[in-house]
């Protein structure tokens, strides 16, 4: 329960938050180290005995910032309000290294309902050790486990240390069941696609175009990634020869939006970047389906035809008074994305200018995109792997290098779809990625059994499950498979 040290309320997102004061670094510092060692102690519980050397080592390096933290501002109190950090009520800022844990954190700590820890003395090896495993054998989803908590702390006899419940906020469905939020992001994934049909058709035949539409299902696919970011990018894994321009920029608005989640951008940018990203290639309008979908190479004509998409898509956009206050973003994202990080791209530049932020992230999310879905003249896409390996290569010159990195920690080793070999002779299609980088080479995969020639959908495993007898990992991964080779269409085993 909240008690009147802890100072005013902590509000929801929605509060204008302030830049801290020099007083209030010291809390930021110690809140981010706070959050990685007590993070690193919770995962260290779910994995060893409580005599476990590791756990001792765990232990102590969460004391050292405790103890000293509470003795000198007499309480060390953690609030977590949806994927936002307080500490003593000062906001943490989560920078894109530590992106991914600091959500995985949240995740851990909302599947057991706690959303408040508070040390009020210092603590005792004992004491925190007997702390976290009642926190790491929690029950998920039950309401009462604060309740539960503090009195077990209070029958043993360790003071100092109290829970609170997670709050819950109704305006956005928070925790929602994993199969409700799959269905709702394929519903996002395809009305959006329908809506750029006809955006473009309208476009093309100078018809009137349903802006506010498209900025509404902008703002739902920001909530859904914000929720499960796996639930969207796992769609964009369908392959859709006739409808590939459409998929296309749905996949690059999806990449861009989880991109943009990672370094920091505020939700109301997150849907102008969607939006941004939805309409990257309006200029591909005025190309006939002929040349855009030709097998033979192009001619130099149909070559400059498809050069001068960006500028094209410029001109459309600015001639259009729908987009109102969107028009800016939606320029620079069709006249940047691809002209390079370096500019040596097209279309050509009379002058050098600085690449907008927007137009940055819409060419690593183009470029991924392209690649890794077939084409009708290019019947089997590049495996994501290379793709990455391409990305890291260019960096520098083809893309920003800070933004390549924060991508491909997203995309992960293994991406979402990717068709694994086990060392136990299993093959199975990677379904969700692990956000914790210790673990990232062990995502959740569902296994695949052959019968009657053809593979159908088997278990669910997660591949940081152990032995509990030879404490070693059940499965690894042995190696990436072709899924062309074993004619399997991964977006069937994801959607």
């Amino acid at each position: 329960m909240a008690k009147e040290t802890r100072g005013k309320p902590v509000t929801d997102e929605r509060t204008e938050v302030k830049a801290p004061a020099a007083q209030d670094q010291v809390p930021e510092m110690m809140g981010t180290e706070f959050i990685l060692r007590f993070y690193r102690l919770l995962k260290g519980a779910s994995l060893y005995d409580r005599n476990n050397a590791n756990i001792d080592r765990l232990v102590q390096e969460a004391l050292q910032t405790i103890n000293p933290f509470v003795q000198s501002q007499e309480q060390l109190f953690l609030k977590i309000v949806r994927d936002n950090f307080f500490f003593n009520n000062v906001r943490i800022p989560v920078k894109a290294d530590r992106y991914s844990i600091f959500k995985i954190f949240s995740q851990e700590m909302a599947r057991r309902m706690i959303g408040e820890v508070e040390f009020s003395q210092e603590m005792s090896p004992a004491a925190l050790k007997d702390f976290i495993f009642l926190l790491s054998k929690l029950d998920e989803g039950n309401e009462s486990n604060y309740l539960y908590v503090n009195r077990q702390l209070d029958s043993r006899g360790i003071h100092g240390v109290t829970v609170g419940k997670l709050d819950y906020l109704r305006d956005e469905d928070f925790l929602i069941d994993s199969e409700r939020q799959k269905r709702q992001s394929k519903h996002i994934y395809f009305k959006t696609v329908n809506l750029v049909r006809e955006v473009s058709e309208g476009i093309r035949t100078q018809k009137l175009i349903n802006i506010r539409k498209a900025k509404h299902l902008m703002q739902n696919a920001v909530n859904s990634i914000m929720q499960d970011e796996s639930a969207l990018l796992g769609l964009t894994n369908i392959k859709n020869y006739d409808d590939y321009t459409f998929n296309h920029c749905v996949n690059v608005a999806i990449y861009a939006i989880a991109l943009g989640q990672r370094i920091g951008i505020p939700k109301k940018q997150l849907s102008h970047l969607g939006m941004a990203g939805l309409f990257h290639d309006v200029g591909k309008v005025s190309i006939p389906k002929e040349v855009l979908n030709k097998t033979d190479k192009l001619s130099p004509q149909e070559w400059a035809m498809i050069r001068a998409h960006p500028v094209v898509g410029a001109e459309m956009v600015i001639r259009l008074k729908e987009w109102g206050e969107l028009s800016a973003r939606l320029i620079d994202a069709s006249f940047e994305h691809h002209l390079k990080y370096d500019l040596s791209g097209y279309p050509k530049l009379a002058r050098k200018r600085n690449i907008t932020l927007f137009g940055k992230i819409i060419a690593i999310a183009d470029f991924y995109d392209a690649l890794v879905r077939p084409r009708i003249y290019r019947q089997y896409p590049y495996v994501s792997e290379k793709i990455l390996g391409l990305m890291l290569d260019r960096a520098g010159r083809d893309f920003d290098p800070a933004l390549v990195k924060v991508f491909i920690n997203m995309i992960g080793i293994f991406p979402l779809g990717t068709l694994v070999l086990l060392n136990t002779n299993e093959i199975g299609i990677v379904v969700q990625t692990q956000e914790d980088p210790e673990v990232i080479d062990r995502p959740k995969i569902c296994l695949l059994q052959y019968s009657d020639g053809e593979y159908r959908k088997g278990k669910s495993v997660d591949l940081r499950e152990m032995d509990p007898a030879t404490r070693s990992f059940k499965r690894s991964i042995v190696r990436t498979l072709d899924p062309n080779e074993y004619n399997i269409h991964v977006a069937e085993f994801l959607i």
